[in-house]
C-alpha cells in the first residue's frame, strides 16, 4: 500500500507543472473613471477676498510685487536703506536700466511713507519716530554687505557695508 501511494503522489506532482501566463499586454490598459466633485463655501459669511484692482492699491501687496527688484537692486549696491526707513539711490545708473531703477526706488518709497503715515495715525505718534523705527528696522533686516546709512560719533551720517546679521 505505501508503494501504491507513493506512486500515485509521483504521478500526480509530474502532471502538476505551472502553466506559463503571459502578463505582458501587445496596448496599454485603458481605463474609464467617472468622477463627481463636490465643492462647499464653509465660510458664506465670510468677507470676499480683495479683487487685483483693490490689491494693487494695498501697499503692501505692491511691495512684495516689487521685493524681488529692490533686493537685486540692493545686492548690486545700487541702493541702500537710509536712516529715515526709506530706500536710497546710491549709485545712479544711466539708460532704460536707470530709469527703471529710479521709478521702482520711488514708488517703494512711496508705499514706505503711506505705511509709516497710517503706522503714526493709528498709534497716534510723531511721524519722526516712526521713520526712525522704520529705518533701525529695515536696516536689521539687510542682509551682510548691503548698504546701511549709520550715525558717526560725530553726528554724521555715513554708507557703510552691513556686517554679520
Amino acid at each position: 500500500m505505501r508503494i501504491l501511494c507513493t506512486a500515485a503522489a509521483a504521478a500526480t506532482m509530474a502532471g502538476c507543472s505551472a502553466p506559463t501566463v503571459n502578463l505582458a499586454t501587445s496596448e496599454p490598459i485603458k481605463v474609464d473613471i467617472s468622477m463627481r466633485l463636490d465643492v462647499y463655501d464653509h465660510n458664506k459669511g465670510a468677507a470676499k477676498p480683495s479683487s487685483p484692482a483693490a490689491q494693487a492699491q494695498d501697499p503692501e501687496s505692491r511691495r512684495r510685487n516689487r521685493m524681488a527688484d529692490i533686493q537685486n537692486f540692493k545686492n548690486s549696491r545700487l541702493v541702500g536703506e537710509g536712516r529715515d526707513g526709506l530706500v536710497s539711490i546710491r549709485v545712479d545708473t544711466p539708460g532704460e536700466a536707470g530709469d527703471y531703477m529710479r521709478k521702482t526706488v520711488a514708488a517703494e518709497n512711496d508705499d514706505r511713507r503711506a505705511l509709516m503715515k497710517a503706522l503714526a495715525e493709528k498709534e497716534q505718534r510723531n511721524i519722526d519716530a516712526i521713520h526712525s523705527e522704520q529705518a533701525a528696522l529695515w536696516q536689521k533686516r539687510a542682509f551682510e554687505g548691503e548698504l546701511i546709512e549709520v550715525a558717526s560719533p560725530d553726528g554724521t551720517f555715513s554708507w557703510v557695508a552691513k556686517s554679520g546679521r
